[in-house]
C-alpha cells in the first residue's frame, strides 16, 4: 500500500495572523453532530502550542478545504504558570464517549524545555465538539502523544514514553469512564524494529488507530537515528488492540524530496476511508525552500540530517494530505 501526495499540499499551511502563524501540525479527525472535525495543533509567535479545530460538511468534504471555527484556539494553554499545562498543549485525540467528545492532548509545562521534566496526558470535555472545558482530575497519566480507541465498553489510551535508552515505546492502558487508568492495565504494545538500516530502527513517535472489516489499523512514525524524527510512516493491524503485527511492505509513506516543505519528517497520519478512497492527513516539516541557492540547501541539509534541524528557524510544520485508492493489504 501507497499513498500518494495530494498536489495542492500542504493543505494547512502556517498562516500569518492565526494562532498557527508558525506552525500547524498534528492533526486528528473525528465524525461528530453530522460534520467532519479537524483537531490540530497550532504555534504562533509567542510560541505556546495550542489546539485548534476547522470543519466539513460531507456533501463538501474533499479532505482539503476546512473552515476554521472563529474561536480558535478551542484549547488554550492555562494562564496559571504552574499548571502542568501551562507551556505547550498539543497531540490533540478525540473520541465520542456517552454523547461527548473526550479530547485528550499531551501537555507541557511553562519550565519545559525538550524533555528535561516531566510531561503528560491531559483531557478536556465538550458537548458541541467545539467548546471545551479542561478536566478537574488533570492531569490524566504520565506520557505523550496521545491516541485513544472505544472498544468492548471500554476507553483504550495509546501514548509514547522515553526508554532508558532514550528512544520512545508505544504503551496502552484502558478505563471504563474516560478518566481514570489503572497503571496495572498499562502495556508496551509496540516497541522499534531494531533491525540495522530499517526506518523504524530506534524510535516510535505519534500513532492513529483506525477499524476496519474486524482489523484495526495503526500508522506510526518511524525514526532511523532520532528519538523523535520519523523519516516515514509505519503500518501495522491488530485484531484485540494489544498484539500488532507490522505490515512487511512498509512504509507507506516516506518523507518529502530535499528542499520539499515535508522533507524533514513525518508526524501523526490520520487515516479516513470514504467509499473507495483512503485519506490520509499528516504533520511535516521541512525548509520548502528548494535547492536554488547555497542558503537553501545548506538549510536542507540541516533538516534531513540533524534532530529538528533548523526547526522553528528554517523548517516549520505544516499539514499535508495524501490518498490511496487500492484498499487495506492483506499480509
Amino acid at each position: 500500500m501507497r499513498f500518494q501526495r495530494h498536489p495542492y499540499n500542504p493543505v494547512i499551511p502556517r498562516t500569518p495572523g492565526t494562532f498557527y502563524s508558525k506552525h500547524a501540525a498534528n492533526p486528528d479527525l473525528l465524525f461528530f453532530h453530522g460534520k467532519y472535525h479537524l483537531y490540530f495543533r497550532g504555534q504562533a509567535e509567542a510560541g505556546h502550542d495550542q489546539i485548534g479545530v476547522a470543519t466539513a460538511c460531507p456533501e463538501e468534504f474533499n479532505g482539503v478545504r476546512w473552515e476554521m471555527v472563529r474561536h480558535n484556539p478551542i484549547l488554550p494553554v492555562s494562564a496559571d504558570p504552574a499548571a502542568f499545562d501551562a507551556g505547550h498543549i498539543l497531540d490533540p485525540a478525540a473520541v465520542v464517549l456517552d454523547g461527548r467528545v473526550y479530547l485528550y492532548y499531551s501537555a507541557h509545562r511553562q519550565d519545559w524545555h525538550n524533555w528535561n521534566v516531566p510531561s503528560h496526558v491531559g483531557l478536556a470535555v465538550s458537548d458541541d465538539g467545539l467548546h471545551f472545558e479542561k478536566h478537574p482530575g488533570n492531569p490524566i497519566l504520565a506520557g505523550t502523544a496521545p491516541e485513544v480507541v472505544l472498544h468492548q465498553g471500554r476507553v483504550h489510551l495509546f501514548f509514547q514514553r522515553r526508554t532508558a535508552a532514550g528512544n520512545f515505546e508505544i504503551y496502552c492502558c484502558t478505563s471504563a469512564d474516560g478518566v481514570h487508568f489503572a497503571a496495572g492495565s498499562e502495556q508496551v504494545v509496540l516497541r522499534p524494529a531494531q533491525e540495522a538500516g530499517a526506518f523504524d530502527a530506534f524510535s516510535l513517535s505519534t500513532v492513529r488507530i483506525w477499524e476496519e472489516k474486524g482489523w484495526f489499523y495503526l500508522t506510526y512514525g518511524g525514526c532511523d537515528r532520532f528519538f523523535d524524527y520519523p523519516v516515514a510512516i509505519g503500518l501495522a493491524r491488530s485484531r484485540d488492540l494489544w498484539q500488532w503485527e507490522r505490515y512487511p511492505g512498509n512504509p507507506i509513506l516516506r518523507r518529502g524530496a530535499p528542499g520539499a516543505w515535508d522533507e524533514g519528517a513525518l508526524w501523526f497520519a490520520t487515516v479516513h476511508r470514504v467509499k473507495q478512497t483512503y485519506y490520509l492527513w499528516y504533520e511535516g516539516t521541512g525548509t520548502g525552500m528548494g535547492l536554488d541557492s547555497a542558503a537553501a540547501q545548506e538549510a536542507s541539509r540541516a533538516c534531513r540530517e540533524h534532530d529538528y534541524g533548523g526547526y522553528g528557524q528554517t523548517s516549520f510544520s505544516q499539514i499535508g494530505l495524501a490518498l490511496a485508492t487500492e484498499g487495506m493489504p492483506e499480509w
